[in-house]
């Protein structure tokens, strides 16, 4: 997935009647489909497993067991990033994105549209999830030069972190 300085979209719609949380996500700039992201079932800590239209593991989103704040990003074998969310929030939402050795802290007041941006100001990714909709519904734009796959487990992460509890 090259790309150059325009962002890479994603559109990422949650299936309805699945028995686990399965998401269907979709190239914008094709309307193709492209990779399928599943909850693992019956494990200890949640596990969210991406892949591609051949079945084949693309990525890997794991949650810490206690706390459920500290969610690593692998690809095959490597560590490509972390999603850390705060054990106690005060007001809105912030957390810390790590991502293919870049650092970038996310928040949001309401927790509907989240803005990953680096130190430097740049922004890594954007999530914008669609409101009023019967199935969950989010855009996820990822900005050069941050992998596409990285900044798309990012966004399955803040999804199972913040709305997997309200379904």
């Amino acid at each position: 997935m090259a790309q150059s300085g325009a962002p890479f979209g994603f559109k990422v719609t949650q299936r309805i009647l699945a028995l686990v949380a399965t998401y269907d996500i979709v190239d914008i700039a094709t309307d193709q489909k492209v990779f399928v992201a599943k909850r693992r079932f019956f494990t200890l800590t949640p596990t969210i497993v991406i892949e591609n239209l051949q079945g084949q593991e693309v990525a890997k989103i794991k949650s810490n067991f206690l706390f459920r704040n500290r969610w690593k990003i692998t690809q095959g074998p490597n560590e490509v990033g972390e999603v850390e969310f705060p054990i106690i929030r005060f007001c809105g939402i912030k957390f810390d994105v790590m991502l293919a050795g870049n650092h970038y802290t996310a928040s949001d007041i309401l927790g509907w549209s989240f803005n990953a941006v680096g130190r430097d100001g740049s922004i890594g990714f954007t999530l914008d999830k669609k409101v009023f909709r019967i199935k969950d519904t989010y855009r996820v734009d990822v900005y050069p030069p941050l992998e596409p796959l990285f900044g798309l487990a990012a966004a399955l992460a803040i999804d199972s972190k913040f709305y997997q509890g309200n379904r």
